[in-house]
């Protein structure tokens, strides 16, 4: 193999990886101020300031809201205020988008 092969490769590789370490999940765990079938409104504790502040999620169709392991529809969630809800985003497509609600199960 030659050298400028091998420079290539190197070059590819290090442009894949740093795509992939810019693309990435963020998940926001917090506590559920309200609740409703296109929103979800979180207080979620600032890392910078350490308080708590609101954050407002977005819900779609292709929202997934997990009840412990369980796949559920959002009426089915019967989310109440004060809950514990951990909640997913891709920040590159939409930082107020939910990809992911994860909800304690019922007991």
């Amino acid at each position: 193999m030659t050298r400028a092969v091998r420079w290539l490769l190197i070059a590819v590789l290090f442009c894949v990886g740093a795509t992939a370490l810019v693309a990435h999940q963020i998940t926001y765990k917090g506590t559920v101020l309200s609740a409703a079938p296109k929103s979800l409104r979180v207080s979620v504790v600032d890392e910078k300031t350490k308080k708590p502040a609101p954050m407002t999620f977005v819900l779609d169709e292709e929202t997934k809201i997990l009840r412990g392991d369980t796949l559920v529809t959002f009426a089915a969630a019967k989310i109440q205020k004060g809950e514990a809800a951990a909640v997913t985003i891709d920040h590159d497509l939409d930082w107020e988008l939910a990809i992911v609600v994860r909800l304690a199960e019922k007991k």
